[in-house]
């Protein structure tokens, strides 16, 4: 990460630092704008602190930004097949970049995957700049059981989708997912696990709660698998 260009460090260093902070701070997807806070919503599924702002003339039903302290985050639609033309005007509006990075080292990445997102009933997802070959890893394998998850019908039906360790892992460059998660047993995911903090660790990312994570988050993939 430390050859990225600035303002795409910082799209992830916000994530990071949101997921890190609190549980439930680092949003990635949502079933309606009013869950972003609205009168007569409960608070506890309120995102407090921060404010919507359109995407220029975009309707927010297909675009908006959300500013949480100062750092913008684009969300978008995730049916919406032209989001890579919308990260490229939220890049020269908000992140002073010329428009979005090139394709061969980034992908314009949706946090929360948008065919499953799409599936479960979202209205938006965040969307933000990440290595290729993460996002394609991902893709192929973790992305690939959650859609096939969601197609049978097991989707989870959350209003509102938060970031995970995968999550964070996608965001930050781990290439280590070679195979679907095993559905079965969370000892068959241990090894994707290790493989995964151990790649984050070396980017200086470490689990607050130590290696209880590794067992959390190995557990959390026989859900998805």
């Amino acid at each position: 990460m430390l050859n990225w260009p600035a303002p795409l460090r910082r799209q992830v260093q916000t994530l990071l630092d949101q997921f890190l902070r609190a549980p439930g701070s680092a949003w990635i997807g949502i079933a309606g704008i009013d869950r972003l806070g609205s009168p007569g919503v409960i608070s506890s599924t309120m995102r407090l602190g921060g404010r919507l702002e359109t995407l220029g003339s975009r309707p927010t039903t297909r675009a908006f930004v959300w500013v949480q302290g100062t750092e913008p985050e684009l969300w978008v639609d995730p049916t919406d097949t032209g989001y890579r033309d919308l990260y490229d005007e939220f890049a020269r509006e908000r992140l002073g970049l010329p428009g979005r990075p090139p394709g061969g080292v980034f992908n314009i990445d949706h946090v929360f995957p948008k065919a499953t997102a799409a599936l479960d009933g979202l209205s938006h997802v965040r969307a933000i700049a990440v290595p290729a070959d993460s996002n394609q890893a991902a893709g192929r394998t973790l992305e690939k059981a959650m859609k096939q998850r969601a197609d049978s019908g097991l989707g989870s039906g959350k209003e509102i989708r938060h970031a995970t360790w995968m999550s964070i892992g996608k965001a930050a460059g781990f290439t280590g997912w070679e195979s679907l998660p095993d559905g079965r047993s969370a000892a068959g995911n241990a090894k994707v696990v290790q493989a995964l903090f151990a790649d984050l660790a070396g980017k200086g990312i470490t689990p607050p709660a130590g290696t209880l994570e590794h067992g959390l988050t190995a557990h959390t993939l026989t859900r998805i698998g």
